[in-house]
């Protein structure tokens, strides 16, 4: 190979091939896109690691790039590396030979993570410090350093401050989030979940990733994401972008892991084998790629018949073009569950206990397929289109939702598919040196296929009896159109006006239309080494009472839904972040937002007919308003090897109005039931030269939920008349829970080149019950040893 060139900041003649002509300008890419463009133009192959590239930092190339060389310079500006020539048609960027190691990593460190795009803020991806909202980016190294093959709810309770999901037990295939900054629903809260752009059926049966397989995860908390994101983003969004990557050599690349522990059980004599595999596959080069990442993974009986296993496989292709970018993915996930019978509930409920076993145990099959298009046909339009459909199949779904643990109300069976087609455009309307304007136009259509088979349990002699039916088998569309303005001022001041129309078959009530408008403003500015960051925002979400999560949990109340408007909430966000050379981050958010029409699954008194007593009867009522007010905080900071991170939010979520015709529990002044009044967590890790050392502790504080085994313990002995179980005599049985807390470690050491032993403690302070209430059993301390290796 011909000698390296100078350091890439110096303009030069360049050697060949770095010498070659091409016509080429970036604005606002990330760098990842720029450096792969730039290598579909020139017909040269470009190598690079994603371990010493911020491949998501924005950059620009201006005109005077006349050849590869100057274009290089430009994007690698403030970087460790240089290109070097490897072949006739082949450059690699590689560390700089003038710089000591260290050196090169002072000059790695100064890169501002604010400069980073985000797919989260605009249409076709926008740089994190002009957006006027709070944002959290997992990173897929991240994730899988600190959190392993840890189920999604849990990595977003541990890692940012807003979003809390509650541990589940190994019987359950769904999440279930106490708060997304307070109450949004009753039982369904979750943020809208996307997968590169495809929108999820149902949000809270995405539960298991393959950390191998994901580039990074973006995390909007709060309505402030429904004008782009559409109705049910009431709550807020996830984007999960999975890896499109090749390998830096081009060679096909293939990783293995393995897992095996145990996990401890005080329902179970000697615990439980807790095990997870997963192969990864990686071939081609940054023009065109493609990826396979296939994982196995379980825990056996925490509790008698309580297990669980899955299977989950991904794959991905790439295809860069010169003034284009096309990305596919394909997903399938399956995971069965025991039937489970609650050892707690069942030392008190007597013969009804055993009417919670679902005689094969819980299914869940979940798909994701789909596509997008990006073209940049010039300077100033970039077109993406998205195109995609995403579905489940769910058996023996017990019901939930309901204060009385047991005995259950039947099971139900049945799914939903989503499909999704998304045309937007991104134009720089003005691009000046004191202020920018650009415009996104978004059209987009779907269609939700639900369909649901449910159980009823009729009582007879003490003895349950199921009659199957039908419930509930519809199709809803809906078609919006999206507008929304961004300005920057002298590269500082940056301002966001958007409305989204949208048009839903499920917006019973109202029409069917909603308005969804974007407020923000965030003023970002250069002191030295640091970057502050002022910023604020007004959303407005919507949420129909009519869901796959609702429909599946709820066991089918479709039919009773139509007389309910749907869930809205609006409000404030107030917030400012500080970046100090990269090795110092603060954000704090203070937020007040109201949230109306919550539908609640109210619990009628019960019935005794000939002298038997008949299931527990619900019905569907608006609680009327509430308010979410509170504060979050989090940081991160960097010393040498030694790495922090801490997030806390302080939450209060409180009853403001009730409905007309309200029967529930709640009074105004209540706080909102199941909303922890504050959460923390705080991650510390090490990275050495041949190992890691990550612990990570959680936990929410001081909830108000239902005392269920007082409950179920009075119902099943008769000392409370069924009458009395139900409206304000609820109120009794409320207990406030102090929480516990969660600490889970792990461990790396290299042994040799492409091998690493890893050691990982899960819930080590050995907390099997006390969340969200004192009937769940979740698995005990879980200790694993497994290895990693590369080929």
């Amino acid at each position: 190979p011909a000698p390296a060139p100078a350091p890439a900041s110096a303009r030069r003649d360049w050697p060949a091939p770095l010498n070659r002509s091409v016509a080429f300008r970036a604005q606002d890419l990330s760098l990842r896109d720029a450096l792969d463009r730039l290598s579909a133009s020139s017909r040269i192959r470009i190598s690079y690691s994603a371990e010493l590239l911020p491949l998501e930092r924005r950059v620009c190339v201006s005109s005077t790039a006349r050849t590869v060389g100057d274009a290089l310079a430009e994007l690698l500006r403030d970087t460790p590396v240089e290109p070097v020539i490897a072949g006739a048609d082949h450059v690699v960027l590689a560390l700089r030979r003038v710089a000591a190691a260290d050196t090169a990593e002072a000059e790695f460190s100064r890169t501002v993570s604010l400069d980073r795009i985000v797919v989260t803020g605009s249409a076709a991806g926008a740089a994190q410090r002009t957006l006027p909202v709070a944002l959290d980016v997992i990173g897929g190294q991240q994730l899988e350093r600190r959190h392993g093959t840890a189920p999604l709810a849990r990595v977003l309770s541990a890692t940012g401050a807003g979003p809390w999901a509650w541990e589940q037990p190994p019987s359950s295939l769904t999440a279930r989030y106490g708060s997304i900054r307070g109450a949004s629903s009753f039982g369904v809260s979750a943020p809208k979940v996307f997968i590169d752009g495809i929108e999820v059926a149902n949000p809270l049966l995405v539960t298991q990733i393959a950390p191998e397989a994901v580039e990074r995860i973006e995390v909007i908390r709060g309505p402030q994401g429904a004008a782009l994101y559409g109705t049910d983003a009431i709550s807020g969004v996830v984007n999960i972008i999975t890896r499109h990557e090749g390998t830096d050599a081009g060679t096909p690349q293939l990783r293995v892991r393995g897992d095996f522990g145990m996990a401890r059980s005080a329902f179970a004599a000697g615990g439980a084998l807790a095990q997870e595999h997963a192969v990864s596959l990686r071939a081609g080069t940054s023009m065109r790629s493609a990826g396979l990442d296939v994982a196995y993974g379980g825990v056996g009986d925490v509790a008698p018949e309580g297990g669980s296993r899955y299977l989950l496989a991904s794959g991905s292709a790439r295809q860069v073009g010169a003034r284009s970018i096309a990305t596919g993915i394909a997903r399938f996930y399956a995971g069965r569950a025991g039937p489970a019978d609650n050892p707690v509930l069942a030392a008190v409920q007597g013969p009804l206990a055993d009417s919670g076993a679902v005689a094969g145990g819980q299914r869940l099959l979940q798909y994701t397929l789909g596509g997008t298009l990006k073209v940049t046909p010039g300077e100033r339009w970039t077109h993406t289109l998205t195109a995609g459909i995403d579905g489940d199949r769910l058996r023996e779904v017990p019901g939930d939702g309901a204060p009385l643990a047991g005995p259950v109300e039947g099971t139900a069976e049945g799914g939903a598919d989503r499909a999704t087609l998304r045309l937007s455009s991104v134009g720089r309307v003005a691009d000046g040196a004191r202020a920018d304007l650009s415009v996104t136009l978004a059209a987009e259509h779907s269609a939700l296929r639900q369909e649901l088979v449910a159980e009823e349990p009729q009582l007879h002699g003490g003895q349950p009896l199921r009659t199957a039916f039908v419930e509930l088998r519809t199709w809803m569309h809906s078609t919006a159109l999206v507008a929304q303005g961004n300005a920057a001022l002298d590269g500082r001041l940056h301002l966001t006006a958007g409305m989204r129309l949208e048009r839903n078959d499920a917006l019973a009530g109202i029409d069917r239309h909603a308005l969804l408008p974007v407020l923000g403003v965030a003023w970002v500015t250069e002191s030295g080494d640091a970057t502050p960051k002022l910023r604020g925002a007004y959303g407005k979400g919507m949420r129909p009472v009519a869901t796959p999560g609702r429909e599946q949990r709820w066991r089918g109340m479709h039919a009773r839904t139509w007389n309910l408007r749907p869930e809205e909430q609006s409000g404030i966000e107030a917030g400012f972040d500080l970046d100090y050379r990269g090795i110092l981050s603060l954000q704090v958010t203070a937020f007040d937002q109201l949230a109306s029409g919550l539908v609640q699954r109210v619990s009628l008194p019960a019935e005794t007919r000939d002298g038997v007593r008949q299931p527990p009867r619900y019905a569907l009522q608006s609680l009327g308003e509430i308010t979410n007010r509170g504060w979050e905080v989090q940081g991160t900071a960097a010393l040498g090897p030694l790495s922090l991170a801490g997030a806390m939010s302080w939450v209060d979520s409180r009853v403001r109005q009730l409905a007309a015709g309200y029967t529930g529990d709640l009074q105004p002044g209540d706080r909102m039931l199941e909303v922890p009044a504050r959460t923390a967590a705080l991650t510390a890790e090490w990275r050495g030269r041949r190992g890691t050392l990550s612990v990570t502790g959680y936990r929410a504080f001081d909830w108000i939920n239902y005392d269920q085994l007082q409950l179920a313990r009075d119902v099943s002995a008769g000392t409370r008349p069924p009458e009395l179980t139900a409206g304000s005599w609820l109120r009794s049985y409320w207990r406030q829970y102090p929480g516990v807390t969660r600490l889970n470690a792990t461990a790396s050491l290299g042994v040799r080149d492409g091998l690493v032993l890893v050691l990982t403690g899960e819930n080590l302070l050995d907390y099997q019950r006390g969340e969200p209430d004192n009937v769940t059993i979740v698995p005990g301390r879980t200790l694993t040893l497994g290895f990693r290796a590369e080929f």
